[in-house]
């Protein structure tokens, strides 16, 4: 051993086909280097020579059954198949273990719908990969806070507490009978963008709900009821868990907030604001073209790059402003030969769309700090009159008896916790409720759901608590889970035909409808075919049909989304997801039957311990079969499912999880059509290895939210 091996990793990839080994270790590769420029003693010069050493050193083990160092100096790896066996024989005996987690207490914001709104298609991704990590973090025994940080607070109830009041004038002692809330809602908007009169009572009211009024606080509740109502309705058919606490649960605890802040140096007001501005200091010496980009972006280009005279000056004389064809003075970005023109009064962040504005803010940065290579490494020299400027910006640039610092924004814009008329933001509630979640509710981690659009929202935000002491990183972790839209077949947001956003309710309507038709269709053709040969062909109850379809039809509609890359966008597909072909829950589903049909077909339908009945026949014991390439591939692939729920939790994928059990079950349909099974010699270990599959591929769907079906 030696101290430079001291910090590198062990490189294992699967190997290049099982004939040589399952794993292959890539080490060996790259430690010549290290060793060398470590100045060990006597190491060994080849990655050939490295792996040898490598393998000499192996402690003893029951995991790897033989090791072969390649000319190359990668190791490929053999494991035994008995220890395969073993582990695949433990967890029908014990169930499935998680993979060893130091057990946390973790808080998940998800779904997070508005009060007095429906739940739209919008809803359906945070919704399903909110639970789908909930599950994921419980099963690893981690203590799971869901939280629905539902939109309960806001101007809008301004105008539905005035219209309620006006359409339901006992409210205060009978509940309002509003069945159709989003109705109530395009009603109450209809009169505040019509009636003059009628916005200015809505604003009284929202003002006097915000001041505790027991009247409107009434009104506002029974509000909120009548959208809880249809919530839960909907979390129970996607069998979705979720604790209500809204945004209005935080605002007891913001003023006091903002004060101490304030009092902490930690807020202070810009433009009649209260901000937080998140950054480093750094030594003037040490900034580089990209800290001088976000000092323009954040200091100059909040405004039009035209009101900066001085900075256009240092940019005129650096050949980077020019006159366009009708006299205007622009910001010049192209090159020599094609020139790329903003007219100075239009470079803002208000202005430009984000890559043209990270192309003219990268533009004057590399012009106003030069960096040039030395052998020392590359040296930043910063524009004299760009020193000079920031100079004169307040608190841009400290003077220390070390030297001159400069703050460097993080953002390009600030954190906003109070506006200019004494209002709360988005910001000062989310920041807020992330001080509440860790102090006061102890969470180690939090992990938010929402829309990539939000991402740097978040970022800030957990800036923003870190600089505030309320996030302590060797203490707490917060994540964002973003995601991309769902969109219609022309590639856009998905929108009924009238352009309407599509409700949730009728997305999961249709899912179920289509599954119990296509149900209906293969019953019939089974029916006939078995009449047309002289048999009687039981076949499903309508029960059975109804219960299917809904098992199917929602586990279709979540699995062809969180089989996806959350972040990107997906094509929303009843055909595509409803196929029994290819990546999809209705395939999946169908393996599982297939695998409970083995079971049937050698007597153990009923059987809920498998194991212990075919014990009772094999006193002497009985082995997982891993003998021939099929089974053994497949028991392989089962292994990784361990790994596969820890890369989750890590890293909040859960197409991770998709991608094992769409390969898993390819194996063993390939399995289940090259082996012989019932009428097999060694037919009980063979059963032991379908019933393993099963447990797996059954406890996997769970983790995604989606329940299995025995039979079809």
């Amino acid at each position: 051993s030696s101290p430079a091996l001291a910090a590198v990793k062990p490189l294992i990839t699967p190997g290049r086909d099982l004939a040589s080994g399952e794993f292959q270790c890539n080490n060996a590769l790259q430690l010549p280097k290290l060793l060398k420029a470590a100045n060990v003693a006597d190491a060994p010069k080849s990655p050939q020579e490295v792996g040898q050493c490598i393998v000499k050193n192996l402690p003893e083990n029951n995991v790897i059954a033989d090791t072969v160092v390649a000319p190359q100096g990668f190791i490929n790896i053999k494991i035994a198949k008995k220890y395969v066996a073993d582990q695949l024989y433990d967890i029908l005996q014990d169930g499935l273990k998680p993979p060893p987690q130091k057990k946390q207490r973790v808080l998940v914001d998800f779904s997070s719908p508005n009060i007095a709104k429906e739940m739209h298609v919008g809803h359906l991704r945070s919704t399903i990969l909110g639970e789908c990590l909930c599950r994921t973090f419980e099963f690893c025994g981690h203590e799971v806070i869901r939280v629905n940080h539902v939109g309960d607070w806001g101007t809008q109830f301004g105008m539905l507490i005035a219209h309620l009041k006006d359409s339901f004038p006992d409210f205060k002692t009978a509940a309002p009978p509003i069945s159709d809330l989003v109705g109530f809602y395009k009603e109450s908007k209809k009169r505040f963008d019509a009636d003059e009169e009628f916005k200015a009572r809505a604003h009284q009211e929202v003002v006097a709900l915000q001041g505790g009024d027991q009247d409107n606080l009434t009104a506002w509740t029974a509000l909120c009821e009548v959208s809880r109502v249809e919530f839960e309705k909907i979390y129970k058919r996607l069998e979705v868990t979720l604790t209500e606490k809204g945004e209005s649960f935080y605002n007891p605890f913001m003023p006091d907030m903002v004060k101490e802040l304030c009092d902490r140096g930690l807020a202070r007001v810009a433009d009649g604001a209260t901000v937080i501005v998140s950054g480093d200091k750094k030594p003037l010496g040490d900034i580089t073209s990209a800290d001088i980009e976000r000092v323009l972006q954040y200091y100059y280009l909040n405004t039009s790059l035209a009101q900066h005279p001085g900075l256009v000056q240092c940019l005129k004389d650096l050949g980077l402003v020019k006159e366009n064809g009708a006299g205007v003075e622009c910001l010049n970005v192209g090159t020599a030969k094609k020139e790329l023109l903003f007219e100075l009064a239009k470079v803002s962040q208000n202005d430009m769309d984000l890559p043209s504005l990270g192309k003219a803010t990268k533009s004057m940065a590399e012009a106003l700090a030069k960096t040039e290579k030395t052998k020392q490494g590359p040296k930043t020299t910063l524009n004299p009159g760009l020193v000079d400027l920031l100079r004169q910006v307040p608190d841009l640039v400290t003077t220390t008896d070390a030297g001159d610092l400069v703050f460097v924004p993080k953002f390009s814009h600030p954190f906003m916790i109070r506006k200019r008329d004494g209002g709360f933001t988005y910001d000062t509630t989310d920041l807020a409720a992330l001080r509440y979640r860790l102090h006061t509710e102890k969470a180690e981690r939090i992990v938010y759901v929402t829309d990539v659009g939000q991402e740097g929202h978040f970022m800030m935000l957990f800036a923003a608590a870190q600089d505030a002491g309320y996030m302590a990183a060797e203490e707490h972790r917060c994540d964002h889970v973003g995601f991309g839209l769902v969109v219609g077949a022309d590639g856009k947001k998905l929108k009924t035909r009238a352009g309407e956003t599509i409700r949730l309710v009728d997305l999961l309507d249709e899912a179920p409808r289509r599954s119990y038709e296509e149900s209906v269709k293969r019953e019939e053709d089974k029916r006939q075919k078995a009449q047309e040969k002289g048999e009687t062909y039981e076949g499903l109850t309508e029960e059975e049909l109804r219960s299917n379809a809904q098992v199917i039809g929602y586990g279709a509609v979540k699995y062809f989304d969180l089989r996806q890359n959350r972040v990107s966008d997906y094509r929303f597909d009843y055909d595509a997801m409803l196929n029994l072909e290819g990546n999809t829950a209705v395939h999946l589903i169908y393996a599982y039957v297939r695998m409970r049909s083995v079971a049937r077909k050698a007597g153990l339908a009923q059987s809920e311990d498998v194991l212990s009945d075919l014990l009772k026949a094999h006193p002497e014991g009985l082995a997982v079969a891993l003998a021939e390439e099929a089974e053994w591939t497949l028991g392989l692939h089962l292994m990784r499912f361990s790994g596969t729920v820890e890369r989750m939790t890590e890293e909040l994928y859960p197409n991770h999880m998709a991608d094992f059990l769409y390969q898993l079950v390819t194996k063993f349909n390939d399995f289940y059509t090259k082996v012989r099974i019932i009428d097999a010699e060694d037919r009980d270990s063979k059963l032991l290895l379908c019933e393993a599959t099963a447990k797996i591929l059954k406890e996997g769907l769970r983790l995604l939210g989606i329940g299995v079906v025995e039979k079809l």
